[in-house]
Protein backbone atom coordinates (compact mmCIF):
# COMPACT_ATOMS: atom_id res chain seq x y z
CA UNK A 1 0.00 0.00 0.00
CA UNK A 2 1.40 3.38 -0.98
CA UNK A 3 1.95 6.04 1.63
CA UNK A 4 -0.27 9.10 1.54
CA UNK A 5 2.49 11.71 1.96
CA UNK A 6 5.74 12.47 0.18
CA UNK A 7 7.92 15.20 1.69
CA UNK A 8 10.26 16.87 -0.80
CA UNK A 9 13.24 18.90 0.43
CA UNK A 10 14.64 21.16 -2.26
CA UNK A 11 17.68 23.44 -2.29
CA UNK A 12 20.92 23.57 -0.34
CA UNK A 13 21.12 21.36 2.78
CA UNK A 14 21.17 23.91 5.60
CA UNK A 15 20.40 23.68 9.30
CA UNK A 16 22.40 20.61 10.26
CA UNK A 17 21.53 17.30 11.87
CA UNK A 18 19.45 18.69 14.73
CA UNK A 19 17.20 20.42 12.24
CA UNK A 20 16.84 17.27 10.16
CA UNK A 21 16.15 15.17 13.26
CA UNK A 22 13.17 17.44 13.95
CA UNK A 23 11.96 16.67 10.41
CA UNK A 24 12.30 12.93 10.88
CA UNK A 25 10.40 12.95 14.18
CA UNK A 26 7.76 15.61 13.63
CA UNK A 27 7.03 15.23 9.92
CA UNK A 28 8.15 11.89 8.50
CA UNK A 29 7.27 9.77 11.55
CA UNK A 30 4.22 11.83 12.52
CA UNK A 31 2.66 11.60 9.04
CA UNK A 32 4.19 8.29 7.96
CA UNK A 33 5.69 10.21 5.05
CA UNK A 34 8.33 9.16 2.57
CA UNK A 35 11.18 11.57 1.91
CA UNK A 36 12.67 12.87 -1.35
CA UNK A 37 15.58 15.27 -1.62
CA UNK A 38 16.52 17.42 -4.59
CA UNK A 39 19.89 19.12 -4.30
CA UNK A 40 23.21 19.64 -6.03
CA UNK A 41 26.00 17.09 -5.84
CA UNK A 42 28.49 19.57 -4.38
CA UNK A 43 26.52 19.94 -1.13
CA UNK A 44 26.57 16.29 -0.05
CA UNK A 45 28.78 15.22 2.87
CA UNK A 46 27.34 11.98 4.27
CA UNK A 47 24.31 13.71 5.80
CA UNK A 48 21.76 11.48 7.52
CA UNK A 49 18.99 12.30 5.04
CA UNK A 50 20.87 10.44 2.30
CA UNK A 51 20.11 7.17 4.09
CA UNK A 52 16.59 8.12 5.16
CA UNK A 53 15.33 9.45 1.81
CA UNK A 54 13.46 7.06 -0.46
CA UNK A 55 14.36 9.26 -3.43
CA UNK A 56 17.73 11.00 -3.81
CA UNK A 57 17.34 13.36 -6.75
CA UNK A 58 20.92 14.61 -6.87
CA UNK A 59 21.74 16.88 -9.78
CA UNK A 60 24.95 18.00 -11.42
CA UNK A 61 24.65 21.59 -10.26
CA UNK A 62 25.74 24.22 -12.80
CA UNK A 63 28.12 26.99 -11.78
CA UNK A 64 25.76 29.44 -13.44
CA UNK A 65 22.04 28.63 -13.17
CA UNK A 66 21.16 30.92 -16.08
CA UNK A 67 22.43 28.14 -18.36
CA UNK A 68 19.48 25.99 -17.25
CA UNK A 69 17.04 28.65 -18.44
CA UNK A 70 18.96 29.22 -21.66
CA UNK A 71 18.71 25.50 -22.44
CA UNK A 72 15.03 25.11 -21.51
CA UNK A 73 13.24 28.44 -22.07
CA UNK A 74 13.20 31.04 -24.82
CA UNK A 75 10.87 33.74 -23.50
CA UNK A 76 11.37 36.73 -21.24
CA UNK A 77 12.74 34.95 -18.14
CA UNK A 78 16.04 36.86 -18.13
CA UNK A 79 14.43 40.28 -18.35
CA UNK A 80 12.07 39.25 -15.56
CA UNK A 81 14.76 37.99 -13.18
CA UNK A 82 16.88 41.11 -13.71
CA UNK A 83 14.06 43.11 -12.12
CA UNK A 84 14.82 41.33 -8.85
CA UNK A 85 18.55 41.86 -8.54
CA UNK A 86 18.19 43.51 -5.12
CA UNK A 87 15.37 41.41 -3.67
CA UNK A 88 16.77 37.88 -3.76
CA UNK A 89 14.75 36.97 -6.85
CA UNK A 90 17.84 36.75 -9.05
CA UNK A 91 20.27 35.25 -6.53
CA UNK A 92 17.86 32.81 -4.86
CA UNK A 93 14.68 32.54 -6.92
CA UNK A 94 16.60 31.69 -10.08
CA UNK A 95 17.80 28.49 -8.37
CA UNK A 96 14.67 27.51 -6.43
CA UNK A 97 12.42 27.92 -9.45
CA UNK A 98 14.77 25.82 -11.60
CA UNK A 99 14.74 23.03 -8.99
CA UNK A 100 10.94 22.96 -9.15
CA UNK A 101 11.17 22.66 -12.91
CA UNK A 102 13.71 19.83 -12.68
CA UNK A 103 11.45 17.92 -10.30
CA UNK A 104 8.42 18.53 -12.52
CA UNK A 105 10.10 17.35 -15.71
CA UNK A 106 12.07 14.41 -14.33
CA UNK A 107 10.33 12.96 -11.28
CA UNK A 108 6.58 13.39 -11.76
CA UNK A 109 6.04 9.64 -12.07
CA UNK A 110 7.35 9.06 -8.56
CA UNK A 111 5.39 11.99 -7.14
CA UNK A 112 2.06 10.92 -8.62
CA UNK A 113 2.07 7.76 -6.50
CA UNK A 114 1.16 9.86 -3.44
CA UNK A 115 -1.95 11.75 -2.36
CA UNK A 116 -0.22 14.79 -0.86
CA UNK A 117 3.14 16.43 -1.43
CA UNK A 118 4.84 18.45 1.29
CA UNK A 119 7.13 20.78 -0.64
CA UNK A 120 9.68 22.26 1.73
CA UNK A 121 13.31 23.15 2.41
CA UNK A 122 16.14 21.54 4.34
CA UNK A 123 16.37 24.35 6.91
CA UNK A 124 12.93 24.07 8.55
CA UNK A 125 13.07 23.18 12.26
CA UNK A 126 9.82 21.60 13.47
CA UNK A 127 8.89 22.23 17.10
CA UNK A 128 5.89 19.88 17.26
CA UNK A 129 4.10 17.19 15.30
CA UNK A 130 3.15 18.39 11.83
CA UNK A 131 -0.56 18.92 11.37
CA UNK A 132 -2.32 16.21 9.37
CA UNK A 133 -4.18 17.44 6.29
CA UNK A 134 -6.59 15.36 4.25
CA UNK A 135 -8.44 17.93 2.15
CA UNK A 136 -8.24 19.40 -1.33
CA UNK A 137 -6.72 22.71 -0.21
CA UNK A 138 -3.12 23.87 -0.43
CA UNK A 139 -1.96 24.55 3.12
CA UNK A 140 0.72 27.18 3.87
CA UNK A 141 2.00 28.27 7.31
CA UNK A 142 0.93 31.70 8.52
CA UNK A 143 3.36 34.60 8.23
CA UNK A 144 6.62 35.33 6.40
CA UNK A 145 4.78 36.56 3.31
CA UNK A 146 6.86 39.66 2.46
CA UNK A 147 4.08 41.20 0.33
CA UNK A 148 3.47 37.84 -1.36
CA UNK A 149 3.00 34.31 0.01
CA UNK A 150 5.44 32.34 2.16
CA UNK A 151 7.23 29.90 -0.15
CA UNK A 152 9.17 27.85 2.41
CA UNK A 153 6.64 25.09 3.04
CA UNK A 154 3.36 23.90 1.54
CA UNK A 155 1.13 20.84 1.61
CA UNK A 156 -0.20 20.29 -1.90
CA UNK A 157 -2.79 17.73 -3.06
CA UNK A 158 -1.17 15.71 -5.82
CA UNK A 159 -3.88 16.72 -8.30
CA UNK A 160 -2.40 20.25 -8.25
CA UNK A 161 1.29 19.40 -8.03
CA UNK A 162 2.19 19.81 -11.72
CA UNK A 163 0.65 23.28 -11.84
CA UNK A 164 2.27 24.10 -8.51
CA UNK A 165 5.76 23.16 -9.66
CA UNK A 166 5.43 24.86 -13.05
CA UNK A 167 6.72 28.24 -11.91
CA UNK A 168 9.41 28.55 -14.60
CA UNK A 169 6.80 28.66 -17.35
CA UNK A 170 5.22 31.56 -15.48
CA UNK A 171 8.44 33.57 -15.10
CA UNK A 172 9.10 33.01 -18.81
CA UNK A 173 5.71 34.47 -19.78
CA UNK A 174 4.34 37.90 -20.62
CA UNK A 175 2.05 37.62 -17.57
CA UNK A 176 5.08 37.69 -15.30
CA UNK A 177 6.85 40.41 -17.24
CA UNK A 178 3.77 42.63 -17.01
CA UNK A 179 3.50 42.11 -13.25
CA UNK A 180 3.47 45.42 -11.39
CA UNK A 181 5.20 45.09 -8.03
CA UNK A 182 7.35 47.49 -6.03
CA UNK A 183 9.18 44.65 -4.29
CA UNK A 184 9.59 41.82 -6.79
CA UNK A 185 10.86 39.05 -4.53
CA UNK A 186 10.38 35.27 -4.50
CA UNK A 187 7.25 35.45 -2.36
CA UNK A 188 5.56 37.97 -4.66
CA UNK A 189 6.34 35.87 -7.73
CA UNK A 190 5.09 32.70 -6.01
CA UNK A 191 1.82 34.39 -5.04
CA UNK A 192 1.21 35.69 -8.54
CA UNK A 193 2.08 32.37 -10.16
CA UNK A 194 -0.63 30.71 -8.05
CA UNK A 195 -3.06 33.48 -8.95
CA UNK A 196 -2.20 33.16 -12.63
CA UNK A 197 -2.87 29.40 -12.74
CA UNK A 198 -5.88 29.51 -10.40
CA UNK A 199 -4.34 27.58 -7.51
CA UNK A 200 -4.47 30.52 -5.12
CA UNK A 201 -8.21 29.89 -4.80
CA UNK A 202 -7.31 26.70 -2.91
CA UNK A 203 -4.72 28.21 -0.56
CA UNK A 204 -5.48 28.14 3.16
CA UNK A 205 -3.27 29.02 6.12
CA UNK A 206 -2.47 27.23 9.36
CA UNK A 207 -0.61 28.19 12.52
CA UNK A 208 3.16 28.12 12.15
CA UNK A 209 5.09 25.70 14.39
CA UNK A 210 8.40 25.68 12.51
CA UNK A 211 11.23 28.15 11.98
CA UNK A 212 14.12 28.62 9.57
CA UNK A 213 17.43 27.51 11.04
CA UNK A 214 21.04 27.64 9.89
CA UNK A 215 24.56 26.82 10.94
CA UNK A 216 27.09 29.64 10.93
CA UNK A 217 28.99 28.36 7.90
CA UNK A 218 25.99 27.24 5.84
CA UNK A 219 26.12 28.55 2.29
CA UNK A 220 23.29 30.92 1.41
CA UNK A 221 22.31 32.89 -1.68
CA UNK A 222 20.36 35.46 0.28
CA UNK A 223 20.05 36.31 3.97
CA UNK A 224 22.92 35.44 6.33
CA UNK A 225 21.92 34.21 9.83
CA UNK A 226 22.84 36.66 12.61
CA UNK A 227 21.00 35.37 15.68
CA UNK A 228 22.56 32.61 17.75
CA UNK A 229 20.45 30.09 19.64
CA UNK A 230 22.14 29.86 23.03
CA UNK A 231 22.94 26.48 24.63
CA UNK A 232 21.90 24.59 21.49
CA UNK A 233 25.12 23.81 19.68
CA UNK A 234 25.88 25.98 16.67
CA UNK A 235 22.29 26.43 15.53
CA UNK A 236 21.21 29.93 14.51
CA UNK A 237 17.97 31.75 13.69
CA UNK A 238 17.48 33.50 10.36
CA UNK A 239 14.21 35.28 11.14
CA UNK A 240 13.48 36.21 14.80
CA UNK A 241 9.83 37.12 14.09
CA UNK A 242 9.27 33.67 12.59
CA UNK A 243 10.96 32.02 15.58
CA UNK A 244 8.74 33.86 18.06
CA UNK A 245 5.53 33.22 16.12
CA UNK A 246 6.36 29.50 15.90
CA UNK A 247 6.36 29.23 19.69
CA UNK A 248 3.30 31.43 20.14
CA UNK A 249 1.33 29.15 17.83
CA UNK A 250 1.89 26.07 19.97
CA UNK A 251 -1.21 25.63 22.11
CA UNK A 252 0.41 23.27 24.61
CA UNK A 253 3.66 25.03 25.53
CA UNK A 254 4.14 22.54 28.36
CA UNK A 255 5.02 20.02 25.67
CA UNK A 256 7.97 22.22 24.70
CA UNK A 257 9.03 23.11 28.24
CA UNK A 258 9.37 19.47 29.22
CA UNK A 259 10.72 18.22 25.89
CA UNK A 260 14.21 18.09 24.42
CA UNK A 261 13.46 21.49 22.89
CA UNK A 262 13.19 23.28 26.24
CA UNK A 263 16.38 25.24 25.51
CA UNK A 264 14.75 26.58 22.36
CA UNK A 265 11.84 27.73 24.52
CA UNK A 266 14.25 29.57 26.83
CA UNK A 267 15.69 31.34 23.79
CA UNK A 268 12.15 32.29 22.78
CA UNK A 269 11.58 33.86 26.21
CA UNK A 270 14.90 35.68 25.94
CA UNK A 271 13.93 37.18 22.59
CA UNK A 272 10.54 38.24 23.96
CA UNK A 273 12.17 39.97 26.95
CA UNK A 274 14.66 41.73 24.69
CA UNK A 275 11.81 43.08 22.61
CA UNK A 276 9.96 44.33 25.66
CA UNK A 277 13.02 46.21 26.90
CA UNK A 278 13.63 47.51 23.38
CA UNK A 279 10.14 49.01 23.29
CA UNK A 280 10.59 50.54 26.75
CA UNK A 281 13.88 52.06 25.65
CA UNK A 282 12.23 53.63 22.59
CA UNK A 283 9.49 55.13 24.74
CA UNK A 284 12.12 56.56 27.08
CA UNK A 285 13.91 58.32 24.27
Amino acid sequence: MNKKYLTILSGNPRGGERTWESLYENVLDALNSDLAICTGDKWLKNQSFLDIAKFNWVIDEPNDWTTYYEDNFDGTWKEFFLRGMDTGLYSSGLIHFALKDIILKNFSNEILNYDFIIYSRFDQFYLSKHKYFDSEEIWVPEGEDYFGLCDRHAIVPVRYIKQYLNICSYVDSSSALNLKADNLNCEVVYLNQLKDNGLFNYVKRYDRTQFTSALKNDFTNWRIPKYKIYFFGKLMIKYPDEYISSFESISQKKEIIFSKYYLLYINYLYLKIRRIFGKIKKIGT
